[in-house]
């Protein structure tokens, strides 16, 4: 069992990683591409080749990333002392007779050092397993609000990998987890990393918080819509998606007025209900705004296959098992399984929902997008009236772009399209003319939508009761979707 160091032997060990190049960027320049050993990628061998000259660093890989034994001499003379006697004192590394094994992985990400256990802990159906930082948590970071927080809430936080980035931004940060292993690990992530403001709770759901409210709750939960409950970091024992509809519906209640809750789920669609419709009835009566951006679908088959190539290394078992998934979905009249990001605000007043498929491809700061799309709503509401929109003065946001794509013909270029289009966040675009290119452009803030809608009027030669209506529309519609602000 891993042991937390003192704040002091944390802080060395932490340096003599850094010492032997044991580092994100360090780890990638060696291995070639920081990927973890799999059969399903066959690279186990081109591991151990890049790995066999003798270094510190090469057995500091073999034991952390490759999850080989290594005879204790050999070891001894290629690993500092102190390195050596920190690793056995955290409980990182073991002995087992002549050979010194490893007890974890050890991935550095974001400028943290994270322990969990190995890929092979799938093979060997372990499952209290605790996973390794992977894509879905490192999207879930991208998208966190980074903004102060009094109090911030990981739910269900495996390896703490969020709970760490949460920190450097929070006053506290409260990481739960069922799963004990789990909370052994994120204890000892946060005292590894030299981090003292998380509080780590065992627990389900919200039950080690309650009477607790947070500014902040992420949650990256066992959110696996399968007929088993093999692995506690993926799977639960609820019906299809049901444990996602029960925290979106319960936690409103530990959110501070204006807090967020940030949380990946996947849900079903069934016959006879649209996705957007079954989301729709989840966020109802919550007392939130609510975002849903909607990423991957899948067909109940490929999703099955997709399932079972991720928790199984046993092929000859692939049949059963998805005869087993088969059944569950077609018995619950499953016709696609979809997933994404929801993201909720508690507010008083009347809620917004906005429920849409994204695109696949964000960019830049998404925490601050998730914050500035929340704010274009609440000017949209605050604005709702005709008069009041005029009297604000638009602006442009700074990540806008106007693209325009020509045309070559009888020797000169013609324009053929204009583009708007935001190069920060999800990258949305809108097809305009030139007259109202030109409109935009003159929205710098100096000028209130009336001023700038009447000189537009007075330019494109047309009524200006038309043109404001018209503008007006298209107004809204740029500020919903973060072209236009408020100066």
């Amino acid at each position: 069992m891993l042991k937390p160091l003192s704040v002091d032997c944390s802080r060395r060990l932490r340096g003599l990683f850094e010492d032997a190049s044991y580092t994100e960027p360090g780890v990638r320049g060696y291995l070639g591409a920081a990927e973890l050993p799999s059969r399903q990628l066959r690279n186990h061998s081109r591991l151990l080749d890049r790995t066999s000259s003798g270094t510190q660093l090469d057995t500091l890989l073999r034991w952390f990333w490759l999850w080989q034994a290594q005879a204790r001499a050999v070891s001894a003379d290629r690993v500092s002392g102190e390195l050596l006697s920190l690793l056995l004192e955290s409980g990182l590394l073991e002995i087992d007779g002549d050979n010194f094994i490893p007890a974890a992985m050890l991935l550095p990400i974001q400028g943290f050092l994270v322990a969990s256990d190995h890929p092979q802990a799938i093979e060997s159906k372990q499952a209290e397993m605790v996973l390794w930082p992977n894509p879905t948590s490192k999207f879930l970071a991208r998208f966190a609000v980074r903004r102060h927080s009094r109090a911030t809430l990981d739910l269900g936080t495996g390896s703490g990998i969020l709970s760490l980035g949460a920190a450097g931004h929070s006053d506290q940060v409260v990481a739960t987890d069922l799963n004990p292993r789990a909370v052994t690990f994120a204890q000892f992530n946060a005292r590894l990393n030299g981090i003292e403001n998380i509080q780590v709770l065992p627990g389900d759901c919200f039950a080690p918080v309650a009477g607790r409210r947070f500014d902040l709750i992420l949650s990256n939960p066992p959110f696996f819509i399968t007929p088993q409950t093999d692995y506690l970091f993926c799977e639960n024992s609820m019906e299809l998606d049901g444990l996602c509809r029960r925290l979106v519906k319960e936690a409103p209640e530990y959110l501070y007025e204006g807090g967020y809750l940030q949380m990946l789920c996947e849900w079903a669609q069934v016959k006879g209900q649209s996705w957007e419709d079954r989301l729709a009835e989840w966020l109802q009566g919550t007392g939130c705004d609510a975002w849903v951006m909607k990423g991957l679908t899948q067909d109940p088959e490929e999703y099955a296959q997709h399932r079972i190539r991720e928790t199984s290394e046993d092929s000859s078992r692939d049949a059963g098992h998805y005869d087993g998934y088969m059944a569950y979905y077609r018995q619950r009249n499953v016709e696609a399984i979809h997933d994404g990001l929801i993201v909720m605000r508690r507010r008083q007043g009347q809620n917004w929902v906005r429920i849409e498929e994204v695109p696949k491809t964000p960019s830049g700061d998404l925490g601050d997008m998730i914050v500035s799309t929340f704010a274009a709503h609440d000017l949209l509401g605050e604005n709702e009236a005709d008069e009041k929109l005029l009297a604000i003065r638009p602006k442009l946001a700074g990540h806008v772009r106007l693209e325009q794509i020509c045309d070559q013909a009888h020797g000169q270029w013609r324009a053929e399209s204009l583009t708007l289009r935001l190069i920060s966040g999800f990258p949305f675009h809108i097809t305009v003319q030139p007259l109202v290119a030109e409109f935009l452009a003159t929205c710098d803030g100096n000028r209130t939508a009336e001023q700038a809608i009447q000189d537009f009027a007075v330019t494109a030669n047309a009524p200006l009761e038309v043109v404001r209506t018209e503008s007006l529309a298209m107004i809204r519609k740029l500020i919903e979707r973060g072209f236009i602000v408020a100066a």
